[in-house]
């Protein structure tokens, strides 16, 4: 899937954190093969985390995101809104669209990865802003859309069944995806919770298992082609 610098893969995200725990190891790959990568977040913000009981700064995000990123060898990112964090069902829909209708005619990427929708508004309105976005255009040079999973999926209404899954072997670069992790500080977890060093690594393990190999990750496909 990832081969060696030919690709434009964008991945998009609600949150800083997001990006490591559906892509890091799609980032790590794609980066160490040469391809372009970029990493959109689309929102950080001042916010208080009742699991650490503390207000943790969108600058401290941003910051986080940053040093991930540098572990996977992606340099390539930026925040669309740096005040909106757990707030973008607060955006009208139209505005978000034609932010991202922009970021892909810019960027032209080959590949684009969307969040699953899950219980977090902000990974809801993502997910149906990107899917507006990504509509079918003559001039599109799109071959794969698809959606990545992060372990918070496990508490989600709406099961996506009838998508083709897509598996990405992380036999080699597990431990970069857990580096990352933990360079986003304020949002790990203790070891028995979803979100934590431990529970990456158990996912991927888990994902891994389903196609006989060490680790994974899994992805759902809306559309692909052949160029």
């Amino acid at each position: 899937m990832i081969t060696s610098g030919i690709e434009r893969v964008l991945i998009i995200a609600p949150h800083a954190d997001d990006e490591v725990l559906g892509c890091g190891g799609l980032i790590e790959k794609a980066c160490r093969y040469k391809n372009q990568v970029k990493v959109v977040v689309m929102a950080v913000g001042d916010i208080h985390h009742p699991h650490s009981k503390e207000t943790v700064l969108a600058n401290t995000r941003i910051e986080e995101l940053k040093d991930a990123l540098e572990v996977l060898g992606c340099t390539d990112f930026e925040v669309m809104y740096t005040d909106k964090d757990s707030l973008l069902d607060t955006i009208p829909k139209n505005e978000i669209i034609s932010k991202l209708d922009k970021l892909l005619d810019d960027f032209l990427p080959t590949m684009v990865f969307i969040p699953l929708p899950s219980y977090h508004q902000d990974h809801v309105v993502l997910f149906d802003t990107c899917f507006a976005a990504l509509r079918p255009k003559p001039t599109q040079t799109i071959k794969l859309i698809a959606m990545y999973e992060y372990p918070l999926i496990s508490w989600q209404y709406q099961k996506f069944w009838n998508t083709g899954e897509l598996y990405l072997d992380l036999t080699s670069t597990i431990q970069k995806k857990v580096d990352a992790f933990l360079k986003h500080t304020s949002q790990r977890r203790p070891p028995n919770h979803l979100i934590s060093p431990e529970s990456v690594k158990k996912w991927a393990e888990m994902r891994g298992l389903e196609i006989g190999l060490a680790y994974a990750e899994k992805y759902y496909i809306l559309r692909s082609h052949i160029l």
